[in-house]
């Protein structure tokens, strides 16, 4: 790969010495957070300085993480590089674990206290901090319990480790065969693939060669995801929260009332699910589909290869309506090697953004000249120049926003690509294939992000009550849901039933349903950026400014969208509505 498509890590540190360097300074900040302990009640003196230890090393532990892992990332194979990574996550948990007494210890001062600390100037910008503390005081344990679950972190994600070890590594893949009688590799990431094949023997050959791994080991994967959910609730309980939920969406900046009304919002506009899936049908020429039909884009033509040096004129001028300022800044990333873009080797797979504060994001590709990777670099831009606004405009501890607005902005950029695209092009057939495709991503990501939002609910609630499942009862549940979503158009396929064993989130409890609340965030702002309402795009940029320094829900109400109303919900699916009609009009069905 050519230097000028590799990340420049010299710009976080020049040199092996200056790595060095910085984890020295990073352990005497960490002791001078030490000497604090114990002392944040006695004055505004003593809790300023803790917290101005705090800020200077996270923003030096954020320097030294990020050159870790994106070193790590380019070549895993290299065991200096996973030395070095292993030696920076045992780094992070002696940082995590020096300063676990604040919060108790800043818990247990009278809010009236805390009321005065705030008026001294210097506290203005850990406000934010100290009032979520104020707020959240019923849930923060003693400094004792805060450092024991500190200490059980690692355990506490051991599930997922097992999970995604035992699911990529050890599971014996079977090859399936093309028409031709072809071999055709099986792994995870191929499975997307070939779903979406317009073959239709090597679509369900490759879902039944799947499905029937997860049946083989679905009692050890049930184990193991039971054992998951089982330790949220315990932790949940131990934290004074009414439910594993209500610990889930409280720690997003989110709220109980918005998972409801997401869940009620979709299950009232799951005809429009269904309606798509008959549309599906008929252009397969099917009275009913199969749940292995479900993701092939049927007006499809060959994926076009788009070289890298187009795909990036084509995401600048797709996303030129969001103003000057904001391109520049794009340019400037393609321009000064914040993206390390092509595969090769041992390099990590898949595609992220990392922000490093007062620097700049870091974003990796596996770029292959698909046309579908154009839709990637908009999507992880999308993430940087959120990291870019909220770095710059805030400090490093409320330059962090959570994972409730986090997909919000890179979503924003896919539709406002894919609009472009759809726009832009004048082959009837191909511009079916585009509107087609932005609503399979919606339903894929709306729709069904709530039906995996919902199983997870459902579970939670039962093991809450004292019930016992079973990997049946797992597998009796989620296939309902599959029947309920799908509609009878689609013929429910028995192995269907296994396919919550496959889902990698159901570890980050009640992590899916913010895909849906981010797409239904991001169909909103980018319908509103695409009238060109005035001053929106401002107004847009803004709230991307403020990074975490407000709660979530708060940050989103600044553009309009508020995910406690359902009628917010009714404009995404207004949208959707809209691109059905529109590809319906098109193909005169």
């Amino acid at each position: 790969m050519e230097s000028k498509y590799e990340w420049n890590l010299k710009e976080i540190f020049e040199s092996k010495e200056d790595l060095e360097s910085a984890i020295n300074q990073l352990y005497s900040l960490i002791s001078e957070i030490k000497k604090y302990k114990g002392k944040l009640a006695n004055g505004v003196d003593e809790a300023f300085m803790c917290y101005k230890n705090l800020e200077k090393a996270l923003e030096l532990h954020e320097k030294i993480y990020a050159y870790a892992m994106l070193k790590y990332h380019q070549n895993m194979s290299n065991q200096e590089n996973l030395k070095l990574y292993k030696r920076v996550e045992n780094l992070t948990t002696e940082f995590s674990e020096a300063e676990s007494f604040i919060s108790p210890e800043m818990s247990k001062i009278d809010d009236k206290k805390l009321e005065e600390y705030l008026e001294d100037a210097r506290m203005k910008e850990y406000e934010k901090t100290i009032r979520d503390i104020i707020k959240e005081k019923k849930h923060i344990l003693s400094e004792e319990l805060e450092e024991t679950l500190a200490k059980y972190s690692e355990i506490f994600s051991s599930f997922e480790n097992a999970y995604d070890i035992f699911t990529n590594t050890e599971f014996d893949f079977p090859s399936i065969k093309d028409t031709n009688g072809k071999e055709l590799k099986m792994t995870q990431g191929l499975f997307s693939k070939y779903m979406m094949d317009m073959n239709e023997e090597v679509r369900k050959e490759a879902f039944e060669t799947m499905y029937s791994l997860y049946k083989k080991h679905i009692n050890t994967i049930t184990e193991l995801y039971l054992s998951r959910v089982k330790t949220r609730i315990i932790s949940s309980k131990l934290r004074n929260y009414e439910s594993s939920l209500d610990a889930a969406t409280n720690n997003d900046d989110s709220n109980i009332k918005v998972y409801e009304t997401l869940l009620k919002e979709v299950n009232k506009n799951l005809y429009l699910n269904h309606e798509y899936i008959k549309l599906k049908a008929k252009l397969l020429g099917k009275e009913k589909i199969n749940m292995y039909d479900v993701y092939v884009n049927t007006l499809d033509s060959k994926d076009s290869s788009v070289e890298y040096e187009d795909a990036k004129n084509i995401v600048l001028d797709a996303l030129s309506v969001m103003g000057d300022e904001y391109v520049n800044m794009l340019r400037k990333a393609f321009e000064n090697n914040w993206i390390d873009v092509y595969e090769k080797e041992n390099k990590m797979s898949g595609a992220y953004s990392m922000g490093v504060h007062l620097l700049h994001p870091y974003v990796l590709l596996n770029y292959i000249n698909s046309s579908r990777d154009v839709s990637t670099i908009a999507h992880e831009l999308g993430h940087s120049m959120h990291s870019y606004y909220s770095s710059k405009n805030q400090n490093v501890i409320n330059a962090n926003y959570t994972i409730m607005v986090a997909e919000v902005a890179s979503t924003v950029n896919e539709i406002l690509l894919a609009n472009y695209l759809i726009n832009k092009e004048t082959d009837i057939r191909k511009k079916a294939s585009l509107i087609n495709e932005q609503l399979d991503m919606i339903r894929a990501t709306l729709i069904r992000q709530a039906m995996f939002a919902e199983f997870e609910k459902e579970v939670h609630s039962k093991i809450e009550v004292g019930h016992t499942l079973t990997s049946e009862n797992l597998n009796d549940i989620y296939f309902k849901l599959v029947e309920k979503y799908f509609g009878e158009t689609c013929i429910i396929n028995e192995d269907i039933k296994y396919e919550w064993a496959r889902i990698p989130h159901f570890y980050r409890c009640f992590y899916v349903y913010k895909y849906s609340t981010g797409i239904t965030s991001a169909i909103v702002i980018a319908n509103n950026i695409l009238q060109k309402k005035e001053g929106y795009v401002e107004k847009y940029i803004k709230m991307l400014s403020m990074g975490g320094s407000l709660d979530s829900l708060s940050l989103l109400r600044m553009v309009e969208v508020d995910l406690e109303k359902e009628e917010t919900y009714e404009k995404a699916f207004e949208y959707y509505k809209e691109n059905l009609k529109k590809l319906k009009d098109l193909l005169n069905l």
